[in-house]
């Protein structure tokens, strides 16, 4: 077999329709078949193909029947099916193949129509195997990620700079790690971290909001800002790097990412006492997309029921979105998501925010160019 084409193994009775099928596969990929489910599992003794093909209708054992043997073996139970049917039995077995949650292909076979069914569930299988591989990685991130807090629990009582600095880089970290999975949004938190610094100096600057702002320190308000996307690692990779608008069922899930933020940062201050940082750091993951108006999620707050932090990071959010390139939009022009913004007060956003925000846009985009300059540079 080589070693770069994928291996597909046919498994009929009747050798006629092995053959038509076999040849018609035969230019692409590597093809190996048995005339009986018995045959099947002796070829599994000692090679897993990639896919595997069978006829619904066998002697002995049927294709359901073969089907729930695969089952049996762990690695050949990962492989993935398509049953083979007559045109004339599929509604024979209609409500079997419903069941089985399985793909299948009619005989005699078209080939183009072979051919698509196979590439479309070997890439299937091979997206499902790279989400779970991820999935597995993100779980053994977390768990070290604990851990890690937990034996520095002791450290970041102390508050001293080095704490401080350390923990900072630990934040920066996991917010990149969030970012890495979500790749059509790269710099999005470096870019959202600098417009909050920018929000929070105008807003001390002009006095504006101070007595919500008063024992802020600012500096561990704007780290903390950085995981306000975290939930995202309990999005799965098919939403997040969908190239395309969301379905309802879909946005449903996304949305939960806010939920899934404030999960775990309690988990991180399961191990250490709750402070300043994780206190901002969870505002910012569970209120960022509330709306002025009450139409946002996850609570529907309306007004200044949302906290300050969520209503800041609205504002550096959206206009991050809007000037970002995605692969459903171009990028919106500085002028044009600055109108938008606008557009938006009293809805959207904080009135009082956004007038901060028209005063200083210039520094927005001045902030996007640097900060694309600097991952130029990286890069």
């Amino acid at each position: 077999m080589s070693d770069s084409r994928s291996l597909i193994m046919l498994v009929d009775d009747n050798i006629a329709s092995l053959m038509d099928a076999r040849n018609i596969l035969t230019n692409q990929y590597d093809i190996c078949t048995a005339i009986s489910a018995a045959g099947m599992i002796e070829i599994l003794k000692t090679q897993y193909p990639d896919l595997i093909l069978i006829d619904v209708n066998m002697p002995e054992i049927d294709g359901f029947g073969a089907a729930e043997m695969l089952l049996k073996d762990p690695r050949a139970a990962r492989i993935p099916i398509l049953f083979i049917v007559d045109n004339y039995d599929l509604a024979k077995y209609h409500a079997k193949l419903n069941s089985a949650a399985i793909g299948y292909v009619c005989k005699p076979f078209f080939g183009p129509v072979l051919i698509k069914r196979v590439e479309t569930q070997l890439f299937m299988a091979t997206q499902q195997l790279a989400i779970e591989r991820q999935q597995q990685e993100f779980r053994n991130f977390n768990a070290n990620l604990q851990k890690m807090m937990k034996d520095m629990s002791v450290l970041i009582e102390a508050e001293s700079q080095r704490v401080w600095e350390l923990q900072a880089a630990v934040i920066s970290v996991m917010a990149e790690m969030v970012e890495c999975r979500d790749d059509v949004t790269g710099g999005h938190i470096e870019r959202t971290r600098r417009g909050i610094g920018i929000l929070l100096h105008k807003l001390q600057e002009k006095d504006i909001y101070t007595e919500q702002t008063l024992d802020w320190n600012i500096e561990m308000v704007v780290q903390a800002s950085q995981l306000h996307d975290v939930g995202k690692i309990y999005i799965s990779d098919a939403i997040l790097q969908k190239p395309g608008k969301l379905t309802d069922e879909e946005f449903n899930t996304m949305k939960r990412h806010t939920d899934y933020g404030n999960t775990i940062i309690d988990r991180i201050e399961a191990y250490t006492r709750p402070n300043e940082l994780t206190r901002h750091a969870k505002i910012f993951a569970g209120f960022h997309h509330e709306k002025w108006n009450g139409s946002g999620y996850p609570l529907g707050l309306a007004g200044q029921e949302i906290p300050l932090q969520g209503r800041l990071m609205a504002v550096a959010d959206v206009y991050d979105a809007l000037i970002s390139p995605r692969p459903y939009k171009d990028s919106f022009p500085h002028e044009k998501a600055v109108s938008i913004i606008k557009e938006g007060k009293g809805a959207h956003f904080d009135p009082i925010l956004v007038d901060v925000f028209m005063s200083i846009a210039e520094e927005f985009k001045l902030l996007y160019k640097t900060v694309q300059g600097d991952n130029l540079r990286r890069d």
